[in-house]
This record gives structure tokens, C-alpha cells and sequence, in this order.
């Protein structure tokens, strides 16, 4: 059955069937699995001595002497 033929069977129903009718349809309506708004990602808040202690770590560590 094609949407055209179920409209054109719609239509020829009476009243109180067409209101049924979308009562039944109406919870059918299928409700999305997933939520495909973009998620926020929470702020990394870093205080001037993590950064600091990174620099440190990373950036600025002491060179092994060559042997």
C-alpha cells in the first residue's frame, strides 16, 4: 500500500474514525533513539600551578648528560 492510497482511505472515513484513526497514529509516532543535538564538553579548568607543574614536567626537565 502506498501513501497515497492509505491518505485517499483516510479520507473516505467518517469523522469519528478519522479521529481514531490518528489517536492510533499519533502513538506511533516514533521517537528518536539518539540524541544528535551537540553535546557541550565540560570546561578543563587549570590553575597557574598545574600549568606550571606541567611546563616543568614536559617542557623544561633537566637533560640526561651523555655518556
Amino acid at each position: 500500500m502506498t501513501a497515497n492510497t492509505a491518505y485517499e482511505v483516510f479520507l473516505a472515513l467518517s469523522p469519528e474514525e478519522k479521529e481514531k484513526f490518528m489517536v492510533l497514529v499519533k502513538g506511533q509516532e516514533v521517537k528518536p533513539k539518539y540524541d544528535f543535538r551537540k553535546k557541550k564538553s565540560k570546561k578543563v579548568v587549570f590553575t597557574k600551578e598545574d600549568a606550571i607543574e606541567y611546563l616543568l614536567a614536559t617542557v623544561f626537565k633537566p637533560k640526561k648528560p651523555i655518556s
